[in-house]
């Protein structure tokens, strides 16, 4: 019987053409709750990012930066992550003779961007979130950056991981940009982490997503969801594929295994 569920957010909580939880899925998550079961939020926004109306859902965790970053129920952070110094440090001698946009979260400065384009207003605009502050990165800590989004295509990314980027590890799960968390970071991870502070039985997990950073996840739960909404390549990992977030994916699925 699955007791824990773990759940990412933008394209599977929420939709990408209204920016709501819909109807359907806050009721699956209400008798979820009512059936004592623990549901988390495993996302790769940064903790400070999530919309407000969501710590009022009951989530008895939240999984942040793809893993690099877990919280409690009350938004208190007992495990973070960080990039490796040496790779912003590359990044940054690169970014001088070939420029490129990325953005950052760091303890100091949650979510900031070296620069500005119309390519990234319209990836912020996709979520929903106000395009950060601009910020000159050489002026940062280089060892409290948890996470970066770099606004780059695949190929891009291909050589940046290989070359510059040599400590990380890039998921994209969306065209405009990559994730870049440290190396050994995924949200299986974080929901091992989890599980080792909450003694949850992994063996009795369901996990949902729609992402390249899903993956990690969706495989390593006992129970891997994807929605219809999802990447091609996590489709074909998944144990399940439901319908999309927007036809009440999470509400038929969990029908499905006859959880609710």
């Amino acid at each position: 019987m699955i007791e824990s569920f773990f759940f990412d957010f933008d394209g599977t909580l929420q939709g990408f053409e209204n920016h709501t939880i819909s109807d359907s899925t806050l009721e699956a998550l209400q008798l979820l709750k009512q059936k004592n079961k623990n549901i988390y939020i495993a996302t790769g926004r940064n903790l400070v990012d999530m919309p407000d109306d969501v710590f009022g859902y009951g989530f008895n965790g939240f999984i942040n930066n793809n893993g690099g970053m877990c919280s409690d129920e009350n938004k208190n952070t007992f495990f973070v992550e960080y990039l490796d110094p040496n790779d912003i440090e590359a990044l940054l001698e690169y970014d001088e003779q070939n420029p490129t946009a990325f953005s950052f979260m760091t303890t100091d400065n949650p979510f900031s961007i070296n620069r500005v384009n119309d390519g990234i207003i319209k990836s912020f605009s996709h979520f929903n979130i106000k395009v950060p502050d601009v910020v000159n990165p050489k002026d940062l800590r280089r060892d409290n950056i948890m996470q970066m989004n770099l606004f780059v295509d695949e190929i891009q990314e291909k050589y940046l991981m290989e070359n510059v980027l040599k400590n990380s590890v890039a998921t994209r799960w969306i065209e405009h940009f990559a994730d870049i968390n440290p190396k050994d970071v995924n949200k299986m991870k974080g929901i091992e982490r989890m599980a080792n502070k909450y003694n949850i039985d992994l063996s009795k997990t369901m996990s949902f997503g729609d992402g390249g950073n899903d993956i990690a996840m969706l495989k390593g739960c006992t129970i891997g969801v994807a929605m219809g909404n999802a990447n091609e390549n996590v489709k074909q990992i998944a144990d399940y594929v439901t319908t999309s977030v927007e036809e009440d994916g999470i509400w038929n699925a969990l029908k499905k295994y006859e959880i609710i």
